[in-house]
């Protein structure tokens, strides 16, 4: 029976591991039947990309267009789900509601593609609190997306207001080409707006250039070329022996109120952020000190195996969110079953699944606060031991040695 429990108690957290990439490949497979429904095969795919001029295409051509850059959509979103992104969380929901109007009013028959879709909208709303990341993931995904929407846009409106450009643009690759330069504002002149229509569509090309293009670079590329620029001019930062330490995760206060005691007591510490790099000297103004920090997500293996976790004294998940928590823990386990962990439960309906992934210690401040408060109103004796197994869930600390008893002498 307790074997049978263990198993359940795996296959629970096992659930909770993957959920989120069983709501991206949901998501993935809306956009891969898009494609299928409406082209049918990779070439008549190729045969819309190769449509001479959009104002010599049939109005069926024209319609798939859109439907084409749906499933696009779809499928870089998947991706950003893979990350638990909220925005890609936000941007599938309302690509989904978009979808499944068009699917009820254009190809009503295609029955499974309206299954399909309504489940992974029910999945989507389901597992809402799973997505609630905001970091430099989710919004280079976003800046890519509006990238590609910002280059179609772009390309097949130079296609079909062709006619209005000297020389004609009657091919993808020229429209592509006149794009790009327009986009960067570059303008080399060898294609130019002749009609009023054409020069209109060239400006908005040009502004929504300005405003999509440099930005979505910049957000891609910028934290790339600003590391590396800071490597080169501050070299490599001198680490701390990463043995004996205690891995803190976030930067609520309750983890910074930790790192200050536990930095009081001569103990060492590595701090672990969503926070850029950037902003590691306000961390450390804030701790009055310098630190061991490292910037990344501290439910990433990587990530953990860099904070030295197996050779670690303990790891405490002290995220503002109960979820992070408890993927912390998880990966944590992962790469040491015998790692000594601590969790903050911020809100306390969710203790009991906190208890499912089987910290050493789980703190409820909340918990803990309320039922001190109640006892001294009920006027109820509160003692050092009550106060104690209040606070922690198995009463001792986890470093306490057990005492081996003395062999009675005959």
């Amino acid at each position: 029976m307790k074997h049978f429990k263990h198993l359940i108690k795996k296959a629970i957290n096992f659930w909770i591991a993957i959920r989120h990439n069983l709501v991206a490949l949901a998501v993935l497979l809306n956009g891969l039947l898009i494609f299928k429904t409406v082209y049918g095969t990779s070439s008549n795919i190729i045969e819309l990309l190769h449509i001479a001029n959009f104002s010599e295409a049939s109005i069926t051509a024209l319609t798939n267009a859109p439907w084409f850059m749906l499933g696009v959509f779809l499928v870089l979103n998947s991706i950003g789900l893979v990350f638990r992104a909220r925005i890609a969380w936000v941007m599938s929901l309302v690509l989904l509601v978009t979808t499944l109007l068009f699917t009820f009013h254009f190809i009503p028959d295609q029955q499974h593609s309206i299954n399909l879709c309504i489940f992974t909208l029910g999945l989507l709303l389901l597992l809402r609190k799973d997505f609630t990341r905001s970091s430099a993931t989710a919004g280079g995904i976003f800046s890519l997306i509006t990238f590609v929407i910002l280059v179609a846009y772009a390309t097949y409106g130079s296609l079909y207001f062709g006619d209005g450009f000297a020389p004609k643009i009657d091919n993808i690759m020229t429209a592509f080409y006149f794009s790009m330069v327009t986009m960067t504002t570059v303008g080399y002149g060898d294609i130019l707006p002749v009609s009023e229509a054409a020069r209109l569509f060239t400006i908005s090309v040009i502004i929504s250039g300005i405003t999509v293009f440099a930005t979505s670079v910049t957000t891609i590329f910028g934290p790339l070329i600003r590391g590396g620029l800071d490597k080169l001019v501050k070299g490599n930062k001198t680490l701390m022996k990463r043995e004996d330490h205690f891995i803190v995760c976030g930067t609520s206060m309750m983890a910074m109120n930790t790192i200050n005691q536990l930095h009081q007591r001569g103990l060492d510490v590595t701090i672990i952020t969503v926070r850029p790099e950037d902003e590691f000297a306000m961390i450390e103004q804030s701790l009055e000190g310098k630190f061991d920090i490292i910037s990344g997500d501290s439910s990433d293996s990587a990530v953990l195996k860099k904070a030295g976790l197996e050779n670690c004294r303990a790891i405490l998940a002290l995220a503002e969110n109960d979820a992070d928590n408890a993927f912390i823990l998880l990966s944590a386990r992962d790469l040491s079953a015998d790692v000594k962990t601590v969790v903050i439960v911020n809100d306390s309906k969710n203790i009991n699944k906190i208890k499912m992934v089987q910290p050493d210690i789980i703190l409820s401040p909340q918990l803990f606060g309320s039922e001190v408060l109640a006892r001294m109103l009920n006027g109820e004796e509160i003692d050092n031991k009550v106060l104690i197994s209040m606070l922690l869930n198995s009463g001792h600390g986890i470093f306490d040695k057990k005492v081996t008893p003395e062999p009675s002498k005959s």
